[in-house]
């Protein structure tokens, strides 16, 4: 079975999909969980992480093309900037739910995208940690941020 992220909009085809299910087995196992896409602390702090990722990148070469040619080549660069490194990491880290949608760092979904789970943005900023250290970058992490917060009760 597949995670939902059920609100009462989309309950008719959450209903509709365990029907089915039930079609193809007689028992299932069904958990519910907040969907609560946390405090704000968890997005401010990838907000902050990439505009020192975006220094990073940019002081080694990293550059943004100005246009793209029909044929696909590019005219002229400019600097890769923390706009640039949100797209690029939130579409690598976050990605899209299972129904195609991307995820989003905001509380609200906006322009076709989900708003990403508590559990989804951890998931993205622990990821980009990770890079961040592979490569020898160091990221600020508040002691009080929500991130470092659920990081030492995962520990626990």
């Amino acid at each position: 079975m597949k995670d939902y992220q059920l609100t009462k909009v989309n309950m008719s085809e959450f209903i509709n999909s365990i029907y089915a299910q039930l079609d193809e087995n007689p028992v299932l196992i069904v958990t519910a969980q907040t969907g609560n896409v946390g405090k704000w602390g968890m997005a401010k702090l990838f907000r902050a992480w990439m505009t020192t990722t975006a220094e990073f990148m940019a002081a080694r070469g990293v550059t943004m093309p100005l246009m793209v040619k029909s044929g696909g080549g590019t005219f002229g660069t400019r600097e890769f900037n923390a706009t640039d490194a949100h797209e690029l990491f939130t579409n690598q880290w976050l990605g899209v739910d299972e129904n195609g949608l991307r995820l989003s760092w905001s509380k609200v979904g906006r322009d076709g995208m989900r708003p990403a789970t508590k559990a989804e943005r951890y998931y993205a900023l622990n990821r980009h940690e990770v890079w961040a250290m592979e490569k020898g970058l160091m990221l600020f992490k508040p002691r009080d941020s929500e991130y470092e917060i659920m990081q030492r009760d995962e520990v626990k």
